[in-house]
C-alpha cells in the first residue's frame, strides 16, 4: 500500500515530466505533421483541379494520387522513429506521446476500413466522405487537449481551426470540389503550418539551451 502523499507526488512528477519533456519531441513531431499535412493537402488538391479544371484522368495517373501522399509520409515517420530511439528520446513522456500517437493511428485506421467498408458494400462515396469529418473533429478535440496542457494560444487556434472544418466540409459533403478544395487548404495549413510551428519552437529552444 503506498500513502496517498506519495501517489499525488508520483502524479505530480508525472505531469512535470510530460510538460517539460513535451518541446525535446515536438521537433521530430513536427517533421511527421509538416510533410504529412503538405502530402496529403496536395493530394487533396490535385483530386479538386482533376475536376474543377478537368485534368486528364487514367490508372496511372489515379494510382499516382493514391500513392502519393502514403509514399512520402511513411518514410519520414519510419526515419523520424528511428532516429528518436537512436538519440535516447524514450523518456516517460516521449513513451506517453508514443502511446497517444499510436492509439490515434490505430483509432484512424479502424475507422477507415468501417467507413470504408461501408461505402463500398452501399456503393455511395459521401459514405466515404464522412471519414475526414471524423478525422478533423477528431484532430480538434487532440488538439484541445494539448492547449489544455501546455496553454499556447496556437494550440487552441489549431483546435478551432479543425472543428471549423469539420462544420464545413459536413455542410458540403454533396459539394465534392468544394469540399476537397477545403480539406486540401486545412491539411496544409493546419497540420502543415502546426508541424512548422514545432519545428520553429524547437528550433529556438534549441538556441537558447545552447
Amino acid at each position: 500500500m503506498t500513502e496517498p502523499g506519495e501517489d499525488v507526488h508520483k502524479d505530480l512528477a508525472f505531469l512535470k515530466a510530460l510538460v517539460s519533456e513535451g518541446p525535446k519531441a515536438q521537433g521530430a513531431a513536427g517533421i511527421v505533421f509538416l510533410t504529412a499535412g503538405l502530402a496529403y493537402g496536395i493530394d487533396c488538391l490535385a483530386y479538386w483541379a482533376q475536376g474543377a479544371f478537368g485534368w486528364p484522368q487514367s490508372a496511372l495517373i489515379n494510382w499516382t494520387l493514391i500513392l502519393f501522399p502514403i509514399v512520402v509520409s511513411v518514410p519520414v515517420i519510419v526515419y523520424v522513429s528511428w532516429k528518436s530511439r537512436r538519440n535516447g528520446e524514450q523518456g516517460v513522456a516521449t513513451r506517453a506521446l508514443n502511446a497517444a500517437y499510436g492509439s490515434a493511428g490505430l483509432a484512424n485506421l479502424a475507422i477507415a476500413i468501417v467507413f470504408g467498408y461501408v461505402a463500398s458494400t452501399q456503393k455511395n462515396m459521401q459514405i466515404w466522405l464522412l471519414y475526414p469529418v471524423v478525422i478533423c473533429a477528431f484532430l480538434g478535440a487532440v488538439w484541445y487537449v494539448a492547449y489544455m496542457i501546455r496553454r499556447k494560444l496556437w494550440l487552441v487556434g489549431v483546435s478551432a481551426g479543425w472543428f471549423v472544418t469539420t462544420v464545413a466540409l459536413g455542410l458540403l459533403i454533396r459539394q465534392t470540389q468544394t469540399y476537397l478544395l477545403i480539406l486540401g487548404i486545412a491539411l496544409i495549413l493546419l497540420m502543415g503550418g502546426s508541424g512548422w510551428m514545432m519545428m520553429a519552437l524547437d528550433r529556438r529552444q534549441k538556441r537558447e539551451a545552447a
